[in-house]
C-alpha cells in the first residue's frame, strides 16, 4: 500500500492505482452551481427615501430588508432628529458663520537650526543695521532664534 497526502487529505491506495488517485486529487473541484450576480445572497437592499422620513424609519426599513443577512444592529435610535433632505438649493447650516472671522496667517513649520542658517541670519541682521533699519534687524534675529 502507498500512502500520500494531498492538501489536508491522506490517501492509502494500492501501488497500481496511486497515479490515478494523484491525478484526480490534483484536479480543481467542480463548481456545482453558478452564483447569479442579480440574486447574490450577500447583496443588500436599500429602502426608498421619501420626504418627511426620519432616520429611525429609514434604519428600521433597511434592517427589515436585509434581515436575511443577520446583520448585528447597534441599537441606536435616531428619533430625535430628522433625516437631511440633501437639497442643494437649501443647504443645511449647522452653525452660523462668523462674518468677522479672519483665518490665521499660514506659518511654515519650524526647521531645525543649523550653524550655517544662523550665520546667514546674523549677516542679514548686520546688513539691516548698516542700512539703519533696526526694527527689521531685530525681527530677523528673533525669527532666527526661535
Amino acid at each position: 500500500m502507498i500512502t500520500f497526502t494531498h492538501d489536508t487529505t491522506r490517501f492509502t491506495v494500492k501501488p497500481e492505482n496511486a497515479q490515478a488517485y494523484r491525478k484526480l486529487a490534483a484536479k480543481p473541484p467542480k463548481i456545482k452551481c453558478k452564483v447569479d450576480a442579480k440574486n447574490d445572497s450577500m447583496k443588500r437592499g436599500y429602502p426608498e427615501f421619501y420626504a418627511g422620513m426620519t432616520t429611525d424609519d429609514y434604519v428600521s426599513q433597511y434592517a427589515s430588508l436585509n434581515s436575511r443577512l443577520l446583520l448585528k444592529g447597534e441599537g441606536f435610535t435616531f428619533a430625535d432628529r430628522a433625516a437631511p433632505m440633501l437639497d442643494a438649493a437649501q443647504p443645511e447650516v449647522l452653525e452660523e458663520l462668523d462674518v468677522d472671522y479672519v483665518p490665521p496667517a499660514w506659518t511654515p513649520s519650524p526647521k531645525k537650526q543649523t550653524v550655517a542658517s544662523l550665520k546667514a541670519s546674523i549677516a542679514q541682521a548686520l546688513e539691516m543695521l548698516q542700512v539703519g533699519d533696526v526694527d527689521m534687524a531685530q525681527c530677523v534675529l528673533t525669527e532666527a532664534l526661535k
